[in-house]
């Protein structure tokens, strides 16, 4: 054979290993590789002429060509495959949810304005992503170490350096004696320093030195480590943070619209219509104290709201949204399940919801019709039906899986129709003469699926023959306002935890002053003294003692029973990681990215 028609068959080998290379490389390289590659194809095509003039060895000399393409794109392809991905610089979020009050730790205690208190905030400690509730599970954040005394009253924080508020402050312990102080002093009825009665744990807070803070305590608080991590906690900037009033949205000012300033964000934009949230924006902040460990992993967020579950699901699987997160129906989730364009993420399951019933209003000023419609709701269906599985029937206020669960409404019945009609009898209520109230629920999306839960409480109670059922429902602001006045005879709410401890799953439901945001005027001398022992009670035996002769005591008074437990469930593109739905159910938006 000629050696010019080797010279074009090896052009041809050597220009399909520039094809499949330069594909491997992408559109970022392929000038550099042209180059490159057309220098060395000359030097090998110069190199086998040469060669074979010389000594005639023609097979040999193809085969070393071939095993120095294979070699060349073996090369290029582990360089391909190591080459870091490039991520998108934003991300999507849709949600049904909404900041419920403010952006202030001082009043905010819904689940959504706590979530964007922790993208825009800090706390002295937080939860490592994929937390199971363990104290090995709180790792530093704005404190770089710890210790407590013997006797448990007195924390001391040693506190990180060099770190800056957005605005340029420096951080030092004064801000976070300021941020307790404040807290406590607000004292604000529908938040959480009240409800989980910080000033019942907390005696003062002292500064020592400039990065020296001491927590002084009226009672060795067991879970006063996990309390810390909870975005009641966290430090606000005195700046936008005045001592003697909360924060509220201000229209077309993101920064004096909330507190906050040591997160991993700033809260670029933040726009309501009609009183409603519409859009959120939020921006990685420079001064973030571990902004040089790469947080957050995405620069800009932008939170889009969506009026139902319907619409949101419609955005995921369009791609309009690279996430979807609260609140999805059970069957778009099932839906989605099998869906190879998108993943679905499932949480632990630390999410309750319960019925809250009325003490100054009759008909449930009387402890025999409470416990009577506590008898007569059926868990099962309304966890198949409504959830198809999705969710478990829970017979504690403590969620399944926590210490202190105790299953003690099981004795109530579910159903127990017999139970019911008995008590019912015994206050003059019967088939022709039957029970009949107001059963409430929340049109916003703030809970899953509100007025499916409703409507399959409705035919469980009225399944018993003895009670009629009015279905009422309002959006969330008019909702707690008729919490607030005590305007609703039942109504149906949930609970995601605080810091993870059954005290979080009590204090704020069953202590006559904790329970104040809910309202039910249920007061019982014998329950806070019990509640009181526990919180100040170190030994996980003791605690868990009077657990059970609180729970006992809670089917007898029967302030509230509960329904579900459920768990939390993200769908994403495929292309996002860095979801994390563990215990403390945190929504970690610095923890987010995904390749473009």
């Amino acid at each position: 054979m000629k050696i010019s028609s080797w010279r074009t068959n090896l052009q041809r080998l050597l220009d399909g290993a520039r094809k499949v290379c330069v594909g491997l490389l992408g559109l970022l390289m392929v000038d550099f590789f042209e180059l490159k590659f057309y220098i060395l194809r000359e030097q090998l095509l110069r190199l086998m002429v040469k060669k074979m003039k010389a000594t005639k060895a023609i097979s040999r000399m193809v085969i070393a060509v071939i095993v120095i393409v294979i070699i060349v794109i073996a090369g290029v392809v582990g360089y391909y495959l190591t080459m870091p991905a490039r991520l998108k610089d934003t991300l999507i979020m849709g949600t049904t949810d909404s900041v419920q009050s403010r952006l202030d730790p001082a009043s905010a205690y819904d689940f959504f304005g706590e979530e964007i208190i922790q993208s825009l905030g800090s706390g002295l400690v937080e939860y490592r992503a994929g937390a199971t509730g363990s104290i090995d599970d709180i790792v530093p954040s704005l404190a770089t170490n710890w210790t407590v005394s013997a006797d448990g009253l007195q924390w001391t924080f040693s506190l990180r350096k060099g770190v800056h508020f957005d605005d340029g402050t420096e951080f030092n312990a004064t801000h976070v004696k300021y941020s307790f102080d404040r807290g406590i002093g607000l004292a604000d009825p529908d938040g959480p320093f009240v409800g989980i009665g910080y000033s019942d744990i907390i005696n003062n807070v002292t500064v020592v030195d400039k990065y020296t803070v001491v927590f002084n305590l009226k009672i060795p608080f067991a879970p006063f480590l996990s309390l810390m991590a909870f975005q009641g906690s966290y430090i606000v900037d005195p700046a936008y943070a005045p001592m003697s009033s909360v924060i509220n949205y201000t229209d077309g000012n993101p920064r004096a619209s909330n507190t906050m300033g040591l997160g991993p964000y700033t809260l670029l934009n933040w726009t309501r219509v009609g009183g409603k949230d519409y859009e959120m924006r939020l921006q990685a902040n420079p001064n973030y104290w571990n902004a040089s460990g790469g947080y957050p992993k995405t620069k800009n967020i932008i939170i889009k709201f969506y009026g139902d579950s319907t619409g949101l699901a419609l955005a995921i699987k369009a791609s309009a949204v690279d996430i979807a997160f609260r609140q999805l129906a059970a069957a778009d989730i099932r839906d989605m399940e099998t869906n190879t364009n998108l993943h679905v993420w499932p949480g632990t399951g630390a999410f309750i919801q319960y019925l809250v019933f009325q003490e100054i209003r009759s008909p449930f000023n009387d402890t025999r019709i409470r416990q009577a419609v506590g008898a007569a709701i059926n868990r099962t269906t309304l966890a198949q039906t409504v959830f198809l599985g999705q969710a478990q029937n829970l017979y504690s206020i403590i969620p399944i899986g926590m210490s202190g669960h105790n299953d003690v409404f099981q004795s109530l019945g579910d159903p127990n129709y017999t139970r019911t009609t008995q008590l019912l009898s015994e206050v003059g209520y019967n088939s022709t003469h039957k029970l009949t109230f107001d059963l409430w629920y929340e049109t916003t999306g703030h809970y899953p699926q509100s007025a499916q839960q409703a409507q399959v409480l409705k035919q469980s109670l009225e399944a018993s023959g003895v009670i009629s059922v009015n279905l009422k429902s309002a959006e969330w602001s008019t909702y707690r306002a008729n919490t607030r006045q005590a305007s609703m005879d039942a109504s149906i709410y949930g609970w995601y935890p605080d810091y993870i401890d059954p005290d979080d799953y009590i204090f704020p439901f069953l202590d006559s002053t904790g329970n104040s945001w809910l309202n039910p005027h249920y007061s019982n001398p014998q329950m806070d003294q019990l509640i009181a022992w526990a919180r100040g009670n170190t030994s996980s035996t003791a605690r868990n003692n009077l657990y059970s002769q609180i729970q006992n005591l809670m089917v007898t008074d029967c302030p509230l029973v509960p329904l579900y437990q459920g768990s939390a469930y993200a769908v994403t593109t495929l292309n996002v990681k860095g979801v994390y739905l563990d215990i403390t159910q945190n929504w970690r938006n610095w923890l987010l990215y995904a390749t473009q």
